[in-house]
């Protein structure tokens, strides 16, 4: 039997770059990630159509879309942006 798993992530893959593909969650790169999970929109495993799959960190798929951290402490802080400073608060000048 085949895994529907593997059909999607084929699909997925057909026409993107592996090593320039970013996690559209957080925008971290492939090589900054553990994994780029394929994430079904519609939740059917067995839909590879490419307007319902996207590619996203295993953070963003499994913590993001689906409410789990694969055990982790849920005390961990979700994905920030790659390469990017923190925001910083905006400092307005006095009136004169």
């Amino acid at each position: 039997m085949v895994d529907p798993r593997k059909t999607s992530r084929d699909v997925f893959w057909e026409n993107r770059n592996g090593s320039e593909y970013q996690c559209p969650g957080c925008g971290r790169p492939r090589e900054a990630v553990d994994a780029i999970e394929v994430h079904h929109r519609d939740r059917n495993k067995r839909n590879p159509d490419p307007d319902n799959t996207m590619g996203l960190c295993s953070d963003c798929h499994q913590g993001g879309e689906h409410g789990n951290r694969r055990g982790l402490s849920p005390k961990l802080k979700a994905p920030i942006p790659f390469d990017t400073d923190p925001p910083t608060p905006e400092i307005d000048s006095p009136d004169t």
